[in-house]
C-alpha cells in the first residue's frame, strides 16, 4: 500500500489517465476520490459513472446528454456525464463492463476532447481528468481505450494480503483482544467494504468490540492452516502470518513469542523486520 500510495502521490498533480485494478470492495472508489481531492481540480467537480449499473441502451444518453425533442420523452436539453464534468474528473467506475461498441464512443469523446449532445451539431468541449477502475479481467477492454486510459496502472491488494492494515482501518473503534485477533484472522473476501460493514454492525451494541458483537461468519472463520490450503499461500505467507498471530497473542513480548515458534530472540527480530511486521504484529 505504501508503494501504491507513493506512486499515485507522484501523479497527484499531472492530468494522466489513470485506471485502478483490484477486487470489489478493495476501495477503488474511494482512491479516485482522494486523488482527485489532492489534485489541482478539487474545486471541480467530481463525477462517477458506474458503466456496470447503468443499462447500455441508455448509457449514450446518460454520458453524452441529449437535445429536447431527441425522442419522446425528451421534454428538455439533458446535461450529460461528461458535460457535468468539466473542468473536474470523470470517474469510470468498472469500465470493462461496457460493450465494445460503447467503450468505441467513449474512446472517441476520449481522444478528440470533444462530443455531441445526442440529437445535437454543436461540439463540446471534453476537458476532464479521466480515472477509471475495473475488477473485471482487462481483456475485456478494447485496446486501443485500454491504452488510452492506463498511462498509469495501480492495483489495489486484497485485504486478505494487507491484515496489519485492518486495525488502521477501523479507527478510533475500541476492539478487545478476542475480537481483533478474529478480525485479523478472517480471509475478507467482500475486503474493505465488508470490514466496514461489519464494524458498523457491531459498533450498534457495544462501545467496545467484543468476540460476541462480530458475525457467526467470522467467528466460525477457518483455521490459518485451513485458510493456507485454500488460499495456497507460499511457506513464507505461512510463516509471516503465524508469526503475526504469535506475537498478538503475546502481546508483542519478544522472548515469549520466540519460546512458542522455537527460534531465538534475534531470529524473531530479523523475521518481524523481513516482514515488516509491527511490534504487535
Amino acid at each position: 500500500m505504501r508503494a501504491l500510495l507513493d506512486t499515485v502521490g507522484k501523479l497527484i498533480d499531472r492530468d494522466v489517465p489513470l485506471l485502478i485494478l483490484g477486487e470489489s470492495g478493495v476501495g477503488k472508489d474511494y482512491l479516485a476520490e482522494a486523488i482527485h481531492a489532492c489534485g489541482p481540480r478539487r474545486d471541480q467537480p467530481f463525477v462517477a459513472i458506474d458503466c456496470a449499473s447503468i443499462p447500455h441502451d441508455l448509457f449514450e444518453s446518460e454520458l453524452f446528454g441529449y437535445e429536447k425533442g431527441t425522442f419522446t420523452d425528451a421534454q428538455q436539453r439533458k446535461i450529460g456525464k461528461l458535460e457535468a464534468a468539466q473542468n473536474g474528473t470523470a470517474y469510470f467506475d468498472e469500465i470493462a463492463a461496457l460493450t465494445q461498441t460503447l467503450q468505441a464512443k467513449l474512446l472517441r469523446a476520449i481522444e478528440e476532447k470533444h462530443f455531441t449532445r445526442l440529437g445535437g451539431h454543436q461540439q463540446i468541449a471534453f476537458n476532464a481528468r479521466v480515472v477509471s477502475s475495473t475488477n473485471i479481467d482487462v481483456a475485456a477492454l478494447r485496446k486501443d481505450l485500454f491504452y488510452r486510459i492506463s498511462v498509469v496502472t495501480v492495483t489495489i491488494p486484497p485485504l486478505r494480503d494487507r491484515r496489519e492494515d485492518i486495525p488502521l482501518l477501523i479507527g478510533d473503534r475500541k476492539v478487545d483482544d478476542e475480537a481483533m485477533q478474529i478480525l485479523m484472522s478472517y480471509s475478507w473476501p467482500g475486503n474493505v467494504r465488508e470490514l466496514r460493514n461489519v464494524i458498523e454492525r457491531a459498533a450498534l451494541f457495544s462501545d467496545t468490540i467484543t468476540a460476541s458483537s462480530l458475525p457467526d461468519a467470522l467467528r466460525a472463520a477457518p483455521s490459518l492452516i485451513d485458510a493456507a490450503t485454500r488460499e495456497q499461500w507460499t511457506l513464507e505467507q505461512l510463516e509471516e502470518r503465524y508469526i503475526r498471530e504469535v506475537l498478538r497473542a503475546t502481546k508483542g513480548n519478544y522472548s515469549r513469542a520466540a519460546a512458542i515458534l522455537g527460534i531465538n530472540r534475534k531470529t524473531l527480530l530479523e523475521k518481524r523486520k523481513k516482514y515488516g511486521l509491527s511490534p504487535r504484529a
